[in-house]
């Protein structure tokens, strides 16, 4: 790990930027002091799974879901738990799980908000909306409208184009909404498998995929010029400076619509 770099504050939260190993690392807190906690607590579930791949390589490799351990520490566990659920091997779901240990350690602590991003896995505990910026790697970008005022919000994007993580399909962006990360980053690695090249059949089957697995409450997949959506999550279209909001598209409970970009 790099020295660790100066605290910034901004909207009443502290936020640090670090790296460890492979993970590019944002911690945010109303509390300075229990950033460290939420780092010490990443560094030692990443150093557990580390030793525990070594005995167990099919964790590491296996696109397909693992058997349940029970010699399996926590933080690969839970990883095994929403890999099997979303149907991907359980290294899809270890980011976003690491990112809940680290905001789970905070909250264990006495922290009120907290927002961990684990290479653009993100769990947090926000208590309001928010709005999470998506670079797909195209002139449209977006951003969703993601509700935390009911509890943990976990978030996460597949690409074929912009992520070093393997993507089996062709989506600029799959974005899943679930009830923690680990989830979400399973699940958008599923749906993001399944996504053709503006090809608007895969997607609608990608939306109903995500929908379909209890815990997922929002769907957005961005492909070949073709926007699909579901569930709770609300898009807004980010292009150059200006931000729309798609009013007219803006979807109430397990639906899905489509728009080609101009």
């Amino acid at each position: 790990m790099k020295s660790q770099p100066a605290l910034t504050f901004r909207n009443g939260l502290f936020y640090m930027r670090t790296s460890y190993r492979e993970a590019d690392l944002l911690l945010a807190c109303e509390k300075a002091s229990l950033i460290s906690t939420g780092l010490r607590e990443f560094i030692e579930s990443r150093e557990k799974v580390q030793s525990y791949v070594e005995k167990h390589p099919e964790f590491l490799y296996s696109l397909e879901p693992v058997k349940p351990d029970s010699e399996a520490p926590e933080i690969a566990a839970a990883a095994i738990d929403a890999s099997i659920k979303a149907g991907v091997g359980p290294m899809a779901a270890l980011p976003g799980a690491l990112a809940d240990r680290a905001m789970q350690a905070m909250l264990n602590q006495g922290a009120g908000t907290v927002i961990v991003e684990n290479g653009g896995e993100v769990s947090m505990r926000i208590h309001r909306e928010a709005v999470i910026g998506v670079y797909t790697g195209r002139e449209l970008n977006l951003g969703l409208i993601v509700d935390g005022s009911t509890g943990t919000v976990g978030v996460s994007t597949s690409s074929s184009r912009v992520s070093h993580a393997l993507s089996l399909g062709e989506a600029d962006a799959a974005v899943v909404v679930a009830e923690n990360a680990s989830l979400a980053d399973a699940v958008s690695t599923r749906v993001g498998n399944i996504v053709k090249h503006g090809c608007r059949e895969s997607l609608e089957e990608a939306v109903e995929l995500a929908l379909s697995i209890r815990g997922v409450t929002g769907c957005v997949v961005y492909s070949g010029g073709l926007l699909g959506f579901g569930g709770s999550v609300k898009p807004i279209m980010l292009k150059a400076s200006r931000l729309e909001v798609l009013e007219s598209m803006m979807l109430k409970g397990h639906l899905f619509s489509f728009f080609v970009p101009v």
